[in-house]
This record gives structure tokens, C-alpha cells and sequence, in this order.
């Protein structure tokens, strides 16, 4: 189909249930971490080659949850067999943390962002690209649909991404959305977070009128 050149697939919800990412999305994030990703860089869940192929500032590029062609894809990654909720790096090691399509599969979202929090130096960024639950009618209709898929192993299509991160204590400095026109129930959030500082603190209730929306939809 001329709608597939366009589009290339991803893990969790999007693989499982046959339907494609748009392609404009994964760009501007590997744009993203192209750019701002630099010197101790932990990436948890790259998905393709082209997602790690781009880092061009790293000193040392640590990998979870990637498959094996992505772990092959360059001579100078760290693969690390580690539950994203139990890293085990030391405190404050890196400068940028890089998480794609991981906290829907994740049992508890917020402890692998508390992880991710507590590895990530002071001054580091959180870069992350994520599906997530939709605002309004489309949210509740995310809602429903998960009481239906309660206890299948299938991620999860509710997660409230830029709360978790919130709760989580750190900051979202940027929220893009992305609403995929050929299947809006989940929406992308393609963001960057850091530590919080004081004049950044907010409350969680922030999250929710503090997002940029992009795309179609």
C-alpha cells in the first residue's frame, strides 16, 4: 500500500495491533537525540539500527532492551541485559537518557522513571518519544479499551506519559503531540525532561495545559 512507504513499524501497541508510526515522528526524534544526545548516553529501548546510527557526540552509548540487530549495528555499544525499573549503573553517571515505546510495557512506568531519574547527572535531559493517553473522549475511550485488555500481556494505552514523568520528579521542558490520522486512540508524545529546579516546579495538574499539539488529528 502507497500508505506504507510512509510509515515504518515500531514495538508495543503499534506492532502488536498491525498499525504504522508515522515515519515524520521517528525522524524528528532521532533528529533529536542526533543532536542533543552527547558524551555518557544510556538509550532504553532503540528499535532499529538508524536509531543508534545517528548519535555522533557520544563518549559511551549504553544500550537496554534493544534486539540484536541494533546492538550489532555499531562497534562502540555498551548492551546491558537490565529490567529498566533495576538499572544497574551507578548514580548520576549519565548526560542523556534516550527512551523510546518502553513505559507502556513497563509494569510500573513511574519506578523506570525514578530509575532513569536517579542515573541521569543534575544537568542531564531526558529525551523520550512514547504513546500516551489522549485528553478527553479519546482518553476514556484508551481507558475502556485497557479494562478490556486487563491482565493480557499486551502494553499498556493509557499511560499518562507527561504525569508520570511529573510524578517521578522531574520537569518536561518541551511536549510535542502527534496524532497518527489512520489510528487516533493513541496519540505520540515526543518530549524532553529534566531534574527540577525551583523556578521550573510545577504541579502535576500543569502537565495538562502546558502541551504543544502537532500533527494531524
Amino acid at each position: 500500500m502507497a500508505q506504507q512507504a510512509h510509515a515504518v513499524r515500531v514495538r508495543c501497541h503499534y506492532q502488536r495491533a498491525g498499525v504504522s508510526t508515522p515515519i515524520e515522528m521517528l525522524h524528528r526524534f532521532r533528529a533529536l537525540t542526533g543532536t542533543r544526545a552527547a558524551g555518557q548516553v544510556l538509550d532504553i529501548g532503540a528499535c532499529a539500527a538508524d536509531d543508534v546510527l545517528g548519535y555522533r557526540h557520544v563518549r559511551s552509548l549504553a544500550l537496554v532492551g534493544a534486539p540484536r540487530d541494533v546492538r550489532c549495528a555499531r562497534t562502540d555499544l555498551g548492551p546491558v541485559e537490565a529490567d529498566p525499573a533495576r538499572l544497574p549503573f551507578p548514580d548520576d553517571v549519565f548526560d542523556v537518557v534516550v527512551q523510546r515505546f518502553s513505559l507502556c510495557c513497563a509494569a510500573d512506568p513511574r519506578a523506570v522513571l525514578l530509575e532513569v531519574g536517579r542515573v541521569l547527572r543534575p544537568a542531564g535531559q531526558l529525551l523520550f518519544l512514547e504513546h500516551t493517553r489522549a485528553p478527553g473522549v479519546v482518553g476514556r475511550a484508551q481507558d475502556g479499551a485497557q479494562e478490556i485488555l486487563r491482565g493480557t500481556r499486551r502494553c499498556r494505552l493509557n499511560v499518562e506519559v507527561l504525569l508520570q514523568v511529573q510524578l517521578a520528579g522531574l520537569v518536561v521542558r518541551l511536549a510535542d503531540w502527534f496524532w497518527p490520522a489512520e489510528h487516533v486512540r493513541v496519540p505520540l508524545v515526543l518530549g524532553i525532561a529534566t531534574h527540577a529546579d525551583q523556578p521550573h516546579q510545577r504541579e502535576p495538574g500543569w502537565l495538562r495545559a502546558a502541551t504543544r499539539w502537532v500533527g494531524g488529528g
